[in-house]
């Protein structure tokens, strides 16, 4: 487990990765590398230490379901990975739930894989590039790999925040739908539930779940979004499980989660 700070670009701040290199790792191996993004008020330690993901991954690598991989969680603040402003800004420093504007799509597509592939040993092309997340981790990881499939193969979003019409669980009309899409032209560029209509995501595999009990009922968006792929010919997976939109919920299936991913069969 290494925790690293770098120098962002595209942000022009200092980040941090959590990163989880396989047993056994050797620069004379190259190995794919798996993106995962945390949640809303979440942290960079939270889908490695926190979820305890790499033992998982270790036990699925020693039984030979897994292919080795590198793990990568990037600090993406409260931000839904979004290019939301050329100038990165802190909406209310005073408070941990806040916003976080900035360019954060192209932090996390060209400075967070540009500094994995050029300090690790991996296989640095799109077909050994996986991403994916939970809750605002997944829509970050949908967002962005959609408008991104020359980066990323394969996506996951693991009770993705995809909303549709019903916001009064996070603001109302004055609170997060007011920084998400601010005007209906943005949401038409940033809602992957529209913006997925008109794309050629023919080379992209994508899994989706979500709990039966999801606080935010974002069942209902993954299975809209689900329906949409299908009827393009995407290959795509939805599984809708007992559980509820907490880490109990995706502890349970990180090895499904894994091998959608990194399976011996992919």
């Amino acid at each position: 487990m290494q925790n690293v700070t770098f120098h962002s670009k595209a942000l022009d701040q200092d980040m941090r990765l959590s990163i989880y290199l396989p047993k056994g790792y050797s620069t004379e191996q190259h190995y794919p590398v798996l993106y995962l993004v945390h949640g809303y008020g979440g942290k960079e330690t939270d889908m490695i230490e926190g979820l305890g993901i790499h033992l998982n991954a270790e036990r699925l690598t020693q039984a030979g379901q897994i292919d080795p991989l590198i793990i990568v969680s990037p600090q993406m603040d409260n931000s839904y990975g979004l290019n939301s402003s050329p100038v990165y800004a802190v909406n209310d420093p005073g408070d941990p739930l806040t916003t976080y504007n900035g360019m954060y799509e192209d932090y996390l597509v060209k400075d967070v894989v540009g500094y994995v592939d050029s300090h690790f040993s991996t296989l640095a092309e799109r077909d050994k590039r996986y991403i994916g997340g939970i809750s605002m981790g997944g829509f970050v990881s949908l967002h962005t790999a959609l408008l991104h499939t020359d980066v990323y193969s394969r996506v996951g979003g693991h009770s993705p925040a995809l909303f549709l019409d019903d916001w009064s669980a996070v603001g109302g009309e004055n609170g997060l739908i007011r920084f998400l899409y601010p005007t209906e032209a943005q949401r038409q560029e940033r809602d992957p539930l529209i913006f997925a209509k008109d794309m050629d995501l023919s080379d992209l595999a994508v899994y989706l779940d979500c709990g039966q009990e999801d606080s935010y009922r974002f069942y209902e968006g993954a299975e809209q979004l689900n329906t949409l792929l299908k009827d393009k010919g995407v290959q795509t997976e939805y599984h809708v499980r007992a559980g509820k939109h907490d880490g109990e919920y995706w502890r349970s299936h990180l090895d499904e989660y894994l091998i959608f991913y990194a399976g011996r069969t992919n």
